[in-house]
């Protein structure tokens, strides 16, 4: 009899003791062991990112060898960066850099390192080619500036200056100031 009372006390004591430890003041947080900006957020290898207009055609098209999420936020931090841009006018113009940022709310790119813009070759005029050490992309205005050294190739000619204002759609380019060029005919 000893034996019964026993055993249906220690199975009311395991009863009692799962019940409390497995209600929510009682199971463990998860918590991390360092500040949120050391633990690793998403990263992308060959990534790919397309955005189509309503037509939907693509309209920019952004590659890169690494995409990494920066503290679990809206930045993220690209290497070997390739933003390819479909004007509404049929330009196509790319854009390549050793690394790059993409600022919150996704509508700015900041690219730098060996950065080359270039445009398509058309019939009429050719090519230009925009080659820096830094390049920001405002993606909705289809703006591209810069406050560092320029170097506009177009065929033989050359055009150097400091600061830069490029709008893709329009295809205009404006070199700010210390402007110096080179024309071969």
């Amino acid at each position: 009899m000893l034996f019964r009372v026993f055993t249906i006390l220690a199975v009311l004591a395991l009863a009692v003791s799962t019940w409390i430890l497995s209600s929510p003041g009682h199971r463990p947080k998860l918590t991390a062991s360092g500040p949120k900006g050391e633990l690793p957020g998403y990263y992308l290898k060959n990534a790919v990112l397309t955005e189509f207009d309503a037509a939907g055609m693509p309209t920019i098209r952004l590659e890169a060898d690494r995409m990494d999420q920066i503290d679990h936020g809206t930045e993220v931090a690209l290497a070997s960066v390739r933003v390819r841009y479909q004007a509404p006018g049929g330009q196509n113009w790319t854009l390549v850099g050793d690394v790059g940022h993409v600022r919150p709310g996704g509508t700015i790119i900041d690219v730098a390192g060996n950065v080359r813009l270039q445009g398509d070759a058309t019939a009429r005029t050719g090519s230009a080619v925009m080659l820096t050490d830094a390049l920001t992309y405002d993606v909705p205005e289809s703006m591209v500036t810069t406050k560092s050294d320029v170097r506009i190739e177009f065929g033989k000619d050359t055009l150097n200056g400091r600061g830069l204002v490029a709008n893709l759609k329009e295809r205009t380019i404006r070199l700010e100031s210390k402007v110096n060029g080179r024309f071969q005919r």
